[in-house]
C-alpha cells in the first residue's frame, strides 16, 4: 500500500504559522508574478518546507480559512506560498462570470475539486451560490471536507465519487509524489501503479440526482480523463444543462476524442487560455 495522504484533523488554528513561517510566507507572497519572483519564492519557501515536511499550516485566502500542506500536492503548495500566482487567469474568468450575474445565484460544478480551492474561491466572490464539489481521492477528500468545515457559513455539497462514462466503479491510480496527478485508469492512462477502486457515475446522472438544472460555470481537472467525462455529457445533456462557462485542463494528449472540437461544435468559443487550462464560453 502507498503511504497515506496525511490528514491533520486538529482544530483549525492549531497549525498557525510560527515566526519563521510567517517570515517566509511574507516573502513568498510579496514576490512579483513573474519568472524571477517564482524562482525566489521557491528558494524562500524552503524555510518552511524543510521544517514542516508533509505537515500543514493554517492560513486564510480570499477571506476563507484553509489548512494547506507544504508538500505532496502542487495546488496546495502554490496556494499556500504564492497565492498571487495561483491560477490567475482562471480566477479572473470566474470572477468575471460571477460579476455577470449581478448578484443572482451562481451555480458552480467543480469536477476534480482537490482540497476545494476553486469552490472556496467562488464562494468568496458570489453572495448566493450552489456549489457541487466532486472529489474521489482518499485523503484529499478528507482535506476538502476539513477546509469546508472550517468555513461553516459556506455551503458546498461534496460528492465523493469519480465522474466517468458509466455507473459502477473505476480504478483511481494514485500519484504518491503529487496528489494532483492522481487519475482514473483509462485506455490511454493504464500505467502501472497503486490504485484504489472508487464509485463512478456519468455527469448527467450526477447533476440530475443533485437537482442541478443549469450551470453557470464548470471546472474540470481530471488529469487526462476529460473526454471520458465530457463526451457522453455533451451527447446526452439537454441544451439548458450545458454550462455557460467551461474551464478545462489541456491534457488532450491523453484523449481519444477531441473535447475542444466537441465544445466548439456545441457553440463554445475560447475566451482565454494558458499553458495548463482553456476557458470556453457558450454563445447565447
Amino acid at each position: 500500500m502507498p503511504e497515506a495522504v496525511p490528514v491533520d484533523t486538529s482544530p483549525y488554528g492549531s497549525r498557525a504559522p510560527g515566526v519563521l513561517d510567517r517570515f517566509a510566507l511574507a516573502l513568498t507572497r510579496a514576490m512579483p508574478s513573474n519568472w524571477l519572483g517564482l524562482r525566489l519564492a521557491i528558494l524562500f519557501r524552503r524555510i518552511v518546507t524543510s521544517r514542516l515536511g508533509r505537515g500543514a499550516l493554517d492560513t486564510q485566502l480570499w477571506g476563507m480559512r484553509l489548512r494547506l500542506y507544504a508538500l505532496g500536492n502542487g495546488c496546495e503548495k502554490n496556494a499556500l506560498f504564492t497565492p498571487q500566482m495561483f491560477d490567475v487567469m482562471e480566477r479572473g474568468i470566474l470572477a468575471d462570470a460571477i460579476g455577470r450575474k449581478h448578484g443572482e445565484s451562481f451555480t458552480f460544478v467543480d469536477i476534480g475539486a482537490n482540497v476545494g480551492l476553486y469552490s472556496l474561491f467562488v464562494a468568496s466572490r458570489a453572495a448566493k451560490t450552489r456549489i457541487l464539489a466532486i472529489e474521489p481521492q482518499p485523503g484529499i477528500l478528507d482535506r476538502l471536507r476539513f477546509n469546508l468545515a472550517a468555513n461553516p457559513d459556506v455551503k458546498v455539497d461534496v460528492l465523493p465519487i469519480a465522474v466517468a462514462d458509466r455507473d459502477g466503479s473505476v480504478e483511481l491510480v494514485l500519484d504518491t509524489s503529487d496528489s494532483g496527478g492522481t487519475h482514473i485508469e483509462t485506455a490511454t492512462r493504464n500505467e502501472a501503479g497503486v490504485s484504489v477502486s472508487v464509485p463512478c457515475k456519468p455527469l448527467v446522472s450526477v447533476l440530475h440526482e443533485a437537482g442541478i438544472a443549469s450551470i453557470d460555470a464548470l471546472k474540470i481537472d481530471v488529469e487526462g480523463a476529460e473526454d471520458i467525462v465530457l463526451v457522453p455529457f455533451l451527447r446526452d445533456a439537454p441544451r439548458e444543462l450545458l454550462p455557460e462557462l467551461v474551464l478545462i485542463e489541456d491534457t488532450r494528449g491523453f484523449w481519444q476524442i477531441d473535447v475542444f472540437a466537441l465544445l466548439e461544435q456545441h457553440g463554445y468559443t475560447v475566451v482565454a487560455r494558458n499553458r495548463q487550462n482553456v476557458a470556453y464560453r457558450r454563445a447565447g
